[in-house]
């Protein structure tokens, strides 16, 4: 039999075991539910489990994005966002069930495993068209690679490549008026509605000119040559000018690119004049990327199912489940002129309610309604902005 000094020693050297052996925080659980009939049961499992992990990720810390209002009558609509701030790589499946048309997943993750998310401060995607340019004077561009098309392609290429747009290309030109912005509120918004965008960015190529710039002192002339660009952004809904931005680079040195080198290829970039091209380029996005920046995030009503809400706008434009977006509607019957009554500067809209998104698909999200008897108000063609409303007195 053991000596209390034995039973002593044993029990110090099981503690110091313990102390050494780094304490592990218990899992900790969430359930997501997912629709079947919006595409099986395999989508519904992924959709599931991509809720709960949502969940858990909001858990582990969240950044809440607000804009509201006082309202009349005591009633307020407003927008939010809340992101995640951790995001989990590894979970375990505790049981998964079906209930009518609904599938539930229930998780477990362990806290230890939470990765910060480094998209977190990622705004929504603001969708936008881009159209051919028109070209002023073509004679003058006969060595460029058919830059009318590949220069908006390009553009579109970049802006996408920042994270905060999501572009389409349109092959139909939309004609400059005389003072340089197409006056066709009609086909701008024609455009928008085809290719689902809130933006319609079209442009000219004014000038690609050659010339002789005087150097030291004007002792030395050397050949040079200009392009100067006018890049125009108009509102999809109203078809209105929103902005116009113009871009003049010039370069001193070879004036020809040739042909054989394609529009924004690294051979085409190394001439000294598709150089010049290239930065005046990204000069015009800057400016659209401010101009559009400060406007408020838009999608479309695409459907109604009932209590539903399907939106034109999912996971690609950063939409996530517990998004809270206004629901606006227009009145047709009241259009907005100014100075020119032949183009109008808007229509006049009131809100119906908050949409809180409750699931995301990349080209969709859907939501539902508050207060919930304004579902019955809202149709396809309504639109839906992050930004402060007001509810009307009922």
């Amino acid at each position: 039999m053991p000596g209390k000094s034995g039973l002593l020693g044993g029990a110090l050297l099981a503690l110091l075991l313990n102390l050494s052996i780094p304490a592990r925080a218990a899992p900790i659980e969430a359930e997501g539910v997912a629709s079947v009939a919006d595409g099986g049961l395999a989508r519904a499992r992924q959709n599931a489990i991509r809720d709960a992990l949502e969940q858990l990720g909001l858990r582990s810390g969240a950044r809440v994005d607000l804009a509201a209002g006082a309202a009349t009558g005591g009633k307020t609509v407003g927008s939010s966002r809340v992101q995640p701030t951790a995001d989990f790589s590894r979970y375990t499946v505790l049981r998964e069930w079906q209930a009518g048309q609904l599938l539930h997943v229930r998780i477990a993750v362990d806290e230890a495993d939470a990765r910060p998310r480094g998209s977190v401060d990622l705004g929504y995607k603001k969708k936008l068209v881009v159209t051919p340019f028109h070209v002023r004077r073509s004679p003058q561009l006969d060595d460029v690679d058919d830059i009318a098309i590949r220069l908006p392609q390009e553009l579109l290429r970049r802006m996408g490549a920042s994270g905060k747009f999501l572009g389409k290309e349109s092959p139909y030109v939309l004609s400059p008026g005389a003072t340089g912005p197409s006056a066709d509120t009609a086909a701008v918004r024609r455009l928008a509605a085809l290719y689902e965008s809130q933006f319609v960015v079209s442009g000219e190529i004014v000038d690609a000119s050659r010339f002789e710039q005087p150097t030291y002192y004007g002792l030395i002339r050397k050949n040079a040559r200009r392009i100067e660009l006018a890049f125009y952004v108009h509102d999809g809904l109203s078809g209105a000018l929103l902005a116009q931005r113009t871009a003049m680079v010039e370069q001193v040195g070879a004036q020809r690119i040739g042909r054989d080198k394609p529009f924004g290829s690294a051979s085409f970039a190394a001439t000294p004049f598709g150089g010049a091209i290239l930065r005046a380029l990204d000069e015009g996005i800057a400016g659209i990327a401010a101009d559009i920046a400060a406007l408020p995030f838009m999608a479309r009503v695409v459907q109604v199912q009932g209590e539903r809400i399907f939106i034109d706008a999912g996971s690609t434009s950063s939409v996530a489940p517990g998004d809270q977006l206004v629901i606006y509607r227009q009145d047709a019957r009241q259009q907005v002129y100014g100075a020119d009554p032949r183009v109008p500067l808007g229509t006049v809209e009131s809100p119906v309610g908050t949409l809180s998104i409750v699931q995301v698909q990349p080209g969709f999200a859907i939501g539902t309604v508050t207060p919930p008897a304004a579902a019955r108000q809202v149709s396809a063609g309504d639109m839906v902005r992050f930004d402060v409303a007001v509810m009307p007195d009922r």
